[in-house]
């Protein structure tokens, strides 16, 4: 191995030490003197220097300059070249040690997992609305400051020469950190995997590791390759991360693009809701608008959206419901059959558990009786079976909420993985499923639980692997039903 060269000479700029180095730039720490303060100098390497990497270097700088104003994407002062001809950036500096390091030496409490997530979606989503694509967040590429506030760097070089040359393969990807269908040629990326590669990252900041690698296993990208497109998303194993924030990363990192969050908006909204959900202080999120205007979201805002996580499904039939009977103490709804939580209650449901009903009126015994006469409509011959928001007074005068019945669940074996499918005859209006999924039987019940968009719902798996699956139904109130039996299939 070659020692590395010597660090540039740069007027106005004094050298401190090395930093660190990558694949295609060293990273030095020099002095400005003035004004004097420390700077990060990365500086492009000779070795292996290709035209794309040049053209790519280049606008690694003109791309973070465009995004230098945000809090949490690390400022380029300037880009310049050396006596020699030689490319470097001139950047803030942030002390170690990366977030890489950090979650190496000690796991991050979850409240600073949510946290650290909601302003670096921040700073994607402002990329996305800048039409940039990241193409390699990783914790490495997560510094941070001195006072705490995480700073996104390395834009562009990891994939924008995929952009311009699909045939340049000078600037590869991060594997550990990257969805299935970027390590398997289907996309250069866009907004969905720059999502995968943000949920990755807060999974490896809870566990310490990347999200299919093995303690102890191989963990070469040939091994790894294989798990990230088809082995289900492993939980964290951490007795103190929330069910509902394994679900969200479990949805960040789903193997296909369609069924993630659609934006980093959208999955900062579900962390956002985790942070309300267990009290913990709220993170603003902090966005750049079309028109190059700062715009602070407020996390009040999110309880104004449906569910980021949640897949809601329509009933096969329209559900008519009997006009609500007007009282003078009670408000009228125009839809009586959803009920709808609180605005302070959380927005992720865990499985089994039951909400109470919305507003302090429909808690009283009468509210509830006239609620059950509007839903059965009045004199009308009654269904055979319950409305879905029906909502009965148990034996100790306690309002309990109709629960799903248990779906039958059956699949195949197809090429290249598995397919699930379900029958549920009583779905109904604001209902949806939670899937879980786990390589034997016997760890379903530890399995996370995630959402699905369609039926069936195929699972991509090397060919003699077992996958296994659990669906339940649940009512938009949070009432969820049993599971189905375990089905288990072996793809072919």
């Amino acid at each position: 191995m070659s020692a590395s060269p010597p660090p540039p000479h740069i007027p106005g700029l004094v050298h401190i030490q090395p930093l660190g180095s990558g694949g295609y730039a060293d990273v030095y720490l020099y002095e400005q003197q003035s004004p004097r303060m420390n700077v990060a100098v990365k500086v492009l390497k000779r070795d292996g220097l290709t035209p794309a990497i040049r053209r790519q270097f280049v606008e690694e700088a003109n791309t973070m300059a465009q995004l230098a104003d945000h809090p949490y994407i690390v400022q380029v002062f300037r880009s310049e070249q050396t006596t020699d001809g030689g490319a470097y950036l001139v950047m803030k500096y942030y002390p170690p040690p990366n977030l890489a390091v950090r979650a190496r030496k000690d796991r991050l409490s979850v409240e600073e997992v949510l946290r650290t997530g909601i302003q670096l979606a921040s700073a994607v989503e402002t990329a996305h609305r800048a039409g940039i694509i990241h193409r390699d967040i990783k914790p490495a590429n997560v510094l941070v400051s001195q006072y705490g506030a995480p700073g996104l760097t390395d834009f562009g070089i990891a994939g924008r020469a995929i952009a311009h040359d699909d045939h340049d393969d000078d600037v590869g990807v991060s594997v550990p950190w990257s969805p299935p269908e970027v390590l398997y040629g289907q996309s250069n990326g866009d907004v969905r995997s720059d999502v995968y590669s943000l949920a990755a990252t807060l999974w490896h900041l809870l566990v310490g590791r990347s999200p299919f690698e093995q303690p102890g296993g191989d963990n070469s990208a040939y091994a790894l390759m294989p798990r990230i497109r088809a082995t289900p998303v492993p939980p964290t194993g951490r007795a103190d991360v929330p069910l509902s924030l394994e679900r969200l990363l479990a949805h960040g990192m789903a193997k296909k693009p369609e069924a993630r969050p659609q934006s980093a908006l959208e999955f900062a909204r579900g962390l956002q809701a985790i942070e309300q959900e267990q009290r913990f202080p709220r993170t603003p999120l902090v966005v750049l608008d079309e028109s190059g205007t700062h715009v602070v979201a407020e996390p009040a805002d999110a309880g104004a959206e449906e569910d980021s996580d949640r897949t809601m499904i329509k009933a096969p039939t329209s559900v008519s419901a009997q006009s609500p009977v007007s009282t003078p103490s009670a408000t009228s709804t125009t839809t009586p059959t959803i009920v709808h939580p609180a605005e302070d209650a959380p927005r992720t449901i865990s499985g089994g558990m039951l909400l109470g009903v919305v507003g302090g009126l429909i808690l009283l015994l009468a509210a509830a009786l006239i609620w059950a006469v509007a839903f059965r409509g009045g004199g009308s011959t009654p269904d055979p079976k319950p409305s879905p928001s029906l909502i009965e007074q148990s034996g100790g005068g306690e309002p309990i909420l109709d629960l799903p019945e248990q779906p039958a669940l059956d699949g195949q074996s197809i090429a290249g993985g598995v397919s699930f499918s379900w029958n549920y005859a009583g779905v109904r209006e604001g209902d949806f499923y939670r899937l879980r999924m786990a390589p034997s039987e016997a760890e379903l019940a530890d399995a996370v639980v995630t959402t699905v968009k369609e039926v069936p719902h195929r699972v991509e798996a090397a060919a003699g692997t077992t996958v296994c699956a659990q669906i339940a139904v649940s009512r938009a109130q949070g009432a969820t039903g049993p599971y189905s039996a375990a089905k288990c299939l072996r793809a072919q």
